[in-house]
């Protein structure tokens, strides 16, 4: 079995990620999305975990599917849009087999691309592509080299786990490594990508790269996340992409 059917399970039981409420951050991530569609409307959230971004988005306006592959990320999903008096149609399959129907005029991926190799991603990406109305945008988030292998090396502990972070340069690969106290460590591992090997990418999957959007960076050593710095040194970017 591959480390993502396991890892964000077990990390959430570690952290409680997907059991959380609507940040603000989800609130103008929806925001900025519907903004630069210019109107809501159908929308696709891949590797949706607890549904913060989806239920924010439905908020906005937009008709919500959202697809994970952990049962409890539906459930929490399911309960929070119920609480915000908006519905999300929350699905627990594999997008890299699962048909989620549409098409949608926004697909969105936070913070989760890069699993496997690039033959995975263009896979995807080419998914994407069928999925996307004519006029629509996939919104991505891609992790940048940079940030990951100035930050390798740096360690955080808490009651429950010691959380690591690595890069493998070799590959270009961030790692995220939890080790639970008295359990076997589990380790996320996805690939980054400049915008230039993500144009390299591309070719063949029905998009092209229209936008970069920098995103922010957190300072692990400082505890102090930036929503907004220079795309030289942000943690990732997003990629708005379109149908080519």
């Amino acid at each position: 079995m591959h480390w993502s059917h396991t890892f964000y399970e077990q990390q959430d039981r570690l952290t409680g990620y997907y059991s959380k409420p609507i940040h603000p951050f989800h609130t103008g991530l929806a925001a900025r999305v519907t903004a630069h569609r210019g109107q809501p409307g159908t929308l696709l959230e891949l590797g949706a975990g607890g549904g913060q971004f989806a239920t924010a988005a439905a908020l906005a306006g937009h008709t919500v599917t959202a697809l994970d592959l952990y049962a409890r990320g539906g459930e929490h999903t399911r309960r929070l849009a119920a609480e915000h008096g908006v519905t999300v149609r929350a699905r627990t399959a594999d997008f890299y087999t699962a048909d989620p129907d549409g098409p949608f005029d926004a697909v969105c991926y936070w913070d989760g691309f890069g699993i496997g190799e690039d033959a995975d991603q263009r896979f995807l990406l080419s998914r994407v592509a069928r999925w996307l109305t004519a006029s629509a945008a996939a919104y991505v988030d891609v992790y940048t080299p940079w940030y990951w292998a100035h930050h390798a090396g740096f360690t955080q502990r808490t009651e429950g786990y010691v959380q690591t972070y690595g890069f493998d340069a070799d590959g270009c690969r961030m790692l995220d490594t939890y080790a639970p106290a008295g359990g076997d460590p589990l380790t996320q591992s996805l690939r980054c990508y400049s915008p230039a090997d993500l144009r390299g990418l591309l070719p063949g999957t029905g998009l092209t790269l229209a936008e970069v959007w920098s995103g922010g960076a957190y300072d692990p050593r400082a505890g102090v996340y930036d929503p907004q710095v220079e795309l030289g040194k942000c943690m990732s970017y997003v990629a708005v992409l379109r149908r080519a």
